[in-house]
């Protein structure tokens, strides 16, 4: 497979999809070797799909920060756009919630609590920078050679701007708002749904909703799942009661009721102090 540059050397497919692949590659630069992930995306049809590409490549390209894949160039080769990023070699959230499926709580408390800071830090980043990511779930959430998080797949990501609302059914079902279910507008807050999710998978093993019978009865159950209630008791019981109390305020039904990403930060003494020690020991430098 010749991705038409010369300085990437192919080592492997990383992933597939209908968007195309995702190639493990090494540079050849004998001063600077390193891995790095290209995502070939295949243009079926140039006018229709150039300026969503585009977006993805500039909304990456403006996002420099220590929990967001980093984005190092792009090119264009036959009838692929391939966009050069940095390699995340220890996988996905997906990955470590599979590894300890088995156990009940799911993913150990120290771990979990370093996972979960490293999503907010990123999140928060891309919300101050007006993007709404609109798919945010554990496949897109991944993780470095230090564990670190790395926020990625911006492909149908947005920059909000309060002139052009975002409407729209974009994303995955598990992890879609209610409101978006509904067909109403995007907004900050629902990727603040979608990270409740995450975070209930997390714990728990599986998602709040994956018990639904089919796609109807899915989206019955985001619209109204305040009245089905979730198992937070173990949340609260093994990660702490601050913990189980975020995520139900996380998967408020109601938009304007639902918390903030910057509400997060500051609404427990114990997240705020621990999240605030991890940010200010980055090192932002090299982004």
């Amino acid at each position: 497979m010749n991705l038409g540059d010369s300085s990437l050397q192919l080592i492997r497919v990383l992933g597939e999809g209908g968007f195309g692949r995702a190639y493990l590659c090494k540079t050849n630069d004998p001063s600077n070797q390193h891995y790095v992930c290209v995502k070939s995306i295949r243009i079926r049809q140039p006018n229709a799909e150039m300026k969503m590409l585009m977006q993805e490549i500039y909304i990456i390209s403006q996002l420099k920060h220590p929990n967001i894949v980093r984005f190092i160039r792009s090119f264009v080769y036959l009838n692929s756009l391939n966009i050069v990023m940095e390699f995340a070699a220890n996988g996905t959230i997906r990955d470590v919630i599979s590894t300890h499926n088995n156990h009940r709580p799911c993913i150990p408390r120290k771990i979990f609590i370093s996972l979960m800071y490293g999503i907010l830090l990123g999140l928060e980043y891309l919300h101050i920078r007006h993007v709404i990511h609109r798919d945010l779930k554990p496949e897109n959430i991944l993780l470095d050679s230090a564990n670190r998080i790395k926020i990625a797949d911006f492909g149908i990501s947005t920059i909000h701007t309060t002139d052009k609302p975002l409407h729209g059914l974009i994303g995955t079902y598990l992890y879609m708002a209610p409101e978006v279910m509904r067909g109403e507008k995007y907004e900050f807050k629902s990727d603040i749904w979608s990270l409740g999710c995450i975070l209930y998978e997390m714990c728990i093993g599986t998602n709040p909703f994956s018990h639904a019978q089919n796609l109807p009865h899915l989206k019955y159950m985001i619209q109204r799942s305040v009245q089905y209630g979730h198992n937070i008791g173990p949340i609260s019981t093994y990660y702490g009661v601050e913990w189980g109390r975020l995520c139900e305020k996380m998967l408020n039904v109601q938009p304007k009721k639902r918390i903030s990403i910057s509400s997060i930060i500051k609404d427990n003494p114990k997240i705020a102090i621990s999240y605030y020690v991890m940010y200010f020991k980055y090192s932002y430098y090299k982004y």
